[in-house]
């Protein structure tokens, strides 16, 4: 980045550089798929009908990760660029880029502020469960439209706002839907804080709408039943994911 990081940002970060080390200890590459995923009820390789043709196109991946996803998007012939704050992140990807043989450009930034990245170059801006870790959304999707082809799209999933009233145990609402207080989680093992923000769904469709873009389709994927779930990830238990959608996935065009 150009500019001096702010606070929010460093903290960030330390966060993910930390989680990255840790994640990547934890799993590896069969605990951690490849593929399209947009999160916890999403099926495994299914876009949604969102993406749409991805051949011959340039894609950006904002929030990359591990780049599991950009990766899946490269190997339909996309040419992809994955963006992210942490270097830990990155480095990880890059070292499954090359495990993929994709050859795929990584640059460490923040999604809210890209100064590398030239106007209207990519025809599909994509990310999958990162930007509820964003505070300054409204910059964020000011910088996915600029370097938006005009029609270019912008598809992208969160955890639900809806599922994250819920307390994961007991299933009861201990969180208002209409807080704009973020949830917060120090870990003594990284020194930093992990920062998540709720953003109810009219508020990401007026943000969006605000920036510039059409919202064309949103998307609540998961099962009533809860054994068609195939894992648990934290506070997703499938008892909860098969009464309230977990995920929400966006679909917008400049």
């Amino acid at each position: 980045m150009n500019e001096p990081e702010n606070g929010t940002e460093r903290e960030a970060k330390a966060w993910w550089n930390g989680w990255a080390s840790y994640f990547q200890e934890e799993y590896g590459d069969d605990d951690i798929p490849v593929g399209i995923a947009f999160g916890p009820g999403a099926k495994q390789g299914d876009d949604l009908g969102l993406l749409g043709e991805l051949g011959g196109k340039k894609a950006i991946e904002l929030g990359c990760g591990g780049a599991q996803f950009g990766i899946a998007v490269s190997k339909r012939d996309a040419d992809v660029t994955g963006v992210d704050i942490s270097e830990e992140q990155l480095e990880f990807a890059r070292t499954l880029a090359d495990e993929h043989d994709q050859d795929i450009d990584f640059v460490e930034s923040s999604v809210t502020e890209m100064p590398t990245i030239p106007d209207a170059t990519y025809d599909l801006a994509f990310s999958a469960f990162a930007f509820q870790w964003v505070r300054d959304l409204d910059a964020c999707f000011a910088e996915a439209y600029r370097v938006l082809k005009e029609d270019g799209k912008l598809v992208f999933s969160v955890d639900h706002p809806y599922y994250k009233t819920l307390d994961p145990e007991t299933g009861d609402i201990e969180r208002s839907y209409f807080s704009d207080e973020p949830r917060r989680d120090y870990s003594e093992e990284f020194d930093a804080e992990m920062v998540i923000y709720s953003r109810g769904l009219g508020e990401t469709v007026a943000l969006l709408t605000d920036a510039g873009f059409t919202v064309e389709a949103i998307r609540e994927p998961g099962y009533e039943d809860p054994h068609r779930y195939e894992s648990e990830y934290g506070s997703f238990v499938p008892e909860r994911m098969a009464k309230v959608p977990p995920t929400v996935v966006y679909s917008a065009r400049k």
